[in-house]
């Protein structure tokens, strides 16, 4: 197993319970791990939460579960237009990486597995595949670049469609605003998405993290200068008091865990080829970031890499040591895995007006928001009444909300958008 990432560490605890000899090659140590600078924040959803807690992974039972979502859509003149507030079916956590990869080396070569330190070059994978029945590689997009080629069939994207940035918060009064005790979204439309995150930092425990993807060259587009954490957060103050006002007394007493809990950039959403063949002609799987890269809107990074995990876990015992029989168990996962990319996707393309609908009809009939953030355990299960506008009026008729419904619905959100503008207090000087 090269990369001890998400799916490195869950597929080689499955692969363990099933009695297969592994070796997991890490290109930091645990103790490095715990030092290294802050990684993007990974929030998991009710089946994979559990799906580690079976094999034995869930090593934080501190951490805070997050129950609920809040969506809050923003109008471009600070308005909230209309909220959706509805369960999940199971909690989601949010574990800060580096203390996930840390204790689960620690975990993983207690149970038996050799773990080997130290950067795995393009070249090792030649004499890793020749003494050992299947190398699978889990490094992130960066690591082995080329190594899988893009597949662009089932690559929709040829360069990033959000900025990207992120940073973990303390200080914060719960008490005073309890909505924050789960997850809250906040969004203006084709402008930014912004996702208030219930997290367990690794110097700090209970705490939050935010990320803000941002349009690029829009107006929320402004982390680029960027340095530490307090830079962060004072340009994401200025952008939350100018588009999200409701936001701004949560935010204002916050200071970062760290100065270097922080990250800007952006990422380039790809699936690539799932098998690589090397120069001897042995070869190699590719699995998580390594092969389908999303865009984290949709927080399908890690669940995905977990569902691969899991899939490929439950079928290497019949593996017949051929490229054909990975290429074919991974045309399989695809039948499935392809709604997480559609739905990373869908999430970054404006708004349809059948889509709107739904958000709409969800924040009057919270059994529809449930439906929604269903989506992110299982993203099939959007589709395809999420995705395509006849599905979607018949989803709605089938739970009593008819055209007459929706069009009562938007007639009302005007009138309150229209009142706002009319009866707004002026700005202070």
């Amino acid at each position: 197993m090269v990369g001890a990432g998400q799916a490195g560490i869950v597929l080689s605890a499955a692969l363990l319970r099933r009695g297969w000899r592994v070796t997991l090659c890490s290109d930091l140590t645990a103790e490095q791990h715990l030092e290294s600078g802050a990684r993007p924040t990974a929030c998991l959803f009710g089946d994979q939460v559990d799906y580690e807690a079976s094999l034995g992974l869930d090593l934080f039972p501190d951490a805070p579960r997050a129950g609920r979502i809040r969506l809050d859509l923003y109008t471009g003149d600070r308005l909230v237009a209309f909220s959706v507030d509805a369960p999940l079916r199971k909690p989601a956590l949010a574990v800060d990486q580096r203390l996930k990869y840390a204790h689960g080396l620690r975990e993983l070569a207690a149970r038996g597995a050799t773990v080997v330190t130290g950067s795995v070059t393009p070249g090792d994978l030649e004499s890793l595949t020749a003494t050992h029945e299947l190398v699978v590689v889990t490094v992130g997009h960066k690591g082995f670049r080329g190594l899988f080629a893009r597949d662009p069939v089932r690559s929709v994207h040829t360069s990033a469609q959000r900025s990207l940035f992120m940073v973990n918060v303390r200080d914060y009064d719960l008490d005073a605003h309890p909505r924050h005790r789960d997850i809250v979204f906040t969004f203006v439309p084709r402008v930014a998405e912004v996702f208030w995150i219930p997290f367990w930092d690794k110097d700090v425990g209970a705490s939050r993290s935010i990320v803000v993807e941002s349009v690029p060259g829009g107006p929320a587009d402004r982390f680029g200068g960027v340095t530490t954490a307090s830079e962060g957060l004072a340009v994401l103050r200025g952008l939350v008091d100018e588009m999200l006002p409701g936001q701004s007394a949560f935010l204002e007493p916050t200071r970062p865990t760290r100065e270097t809990t922080w990250i800007r950039g952006s990422v380039v959403p790809a699936v690539r080829e799932p098998v690589a063949v090397l120069r001897s002609g042995r070869h190699v799987l590719g699995l998580g970031d390594a092969v389908v890269l999303n865009d984290p809107i949709a927080a399908q990074g890690a669940n995905n890499a977990t569902r691969m995990a899991r899939f490929f876990a439950a079928r290497l015992d019949d593996y017949d040591g051929t490229a054909t029989w990975l290429r074919a168990r991974f045309d399989e996962f695809w039948e499935v895995g392809r709604y997480a990319n559609g739905l990373s996707n869908g999430l970054m393309a404006p708004l349809t007006g059948y889509q709107q609908d739904v958000l709409i009809a969800a924040s009057r009939h919270p059994e529809i928001g449930e439906r929604l953030w269903e989506g992110f355990d299982d993203p099939s299960s959007l589709f395809p009444w999420f995705f395509d506008a006849a599905a979607a009026r018949e989803f709605l008729a089938r739970r009593g909300v008819g055209r007459w419904d929706v069009l009562r619905y938007r007639l009302g959100l005007a009138g309150k958008v229209l009142g706002h503008r009319v009866f707004r207090r002026p700005a202070p000087a």
